[in-house]
């Protein structure tokens, strides 16, 4: 079976979502709508996805979380230095080095990387998002003419066999697409 990939890139991190929006009550229960997901690339190179890839269900933030050990060790170095000011210094301590931990924290964990996600990397620019579909040429069609007029900029890509394989597998640790909700990070 031949599939393509397509993005619909968006100038603005909410421009795929509110192209959605747009679109949703002309296209009803159309089949590509349950294959697509939702892009964003923000700031610092980060990636968010969250929809249907190749049958599986993608809720990928390749942001690390901001407690941790970095976190606790910051508050406690702010914390010593804040002593030397007093109630107040503590207070501002604490939460200043808690903060800047709290970043590193963050930060620390390495980019995801992949076949989907180096892909998107290169197609979406940072501040941008996108509507993504890995499907059938007959249904990437279709949303395109869905989308048409909507301000998007189409990246259109058909996959050899190898591509579609590739694709599949970064996803395939993913559950089944039918258990999750479609749509963008309102939908749920």
């Amino acid at each position: 079976m031949s599939l393509d990939l397509a993005l619909l890139v968006f100038p603005r991190i909410v421009g795929a979502e509110h192209a959605y929006a747009d679109v949703l009550d002309e296209v009803g229960d159309a089949l590509w709508m349950h294959e697509l997901a939702f892009v964003e690339h923000h700031r610092r190179d980060r990636i968010v996805v969250r929809g249907n890839v190749a049958g599986h269900y993608v809720d990928i933030e390749d942001e690390g979380d901001a407690i941790g050990r970095r976190t606790a060790e910051g508050a406690l170095t702010g914390a010593l230095v804040g002593l030397l000011f007093g109630p107040p210094g503590f207070a501002v301590g604490i939460v200043g080095g808690g903060a800047v931990g709290g970043l590193a924290e963050a930060s620390r964990v390495p980019e995801l990387h992949g076949a989907l996600i180096d892909e998107l990397r290169a197609e979406v620019p940072e501040g941008s998002s996108a509507i993504v579909l890995l499907a059938a040429p007959e249904h990437v069609d279709a949303m395109v003419e869905a989308f048409e007029g909507k301000g998007g900029r189409l990246v259109r890509h058909q996959l050899s066999a190898d591509g579609a394989k590739a694709f599949e597998a970064a996803v395939a640790d993913r559950p089944p697409a039918a258990s999750q909700p479609t749509g963008g990070a309102d939908a749920a």
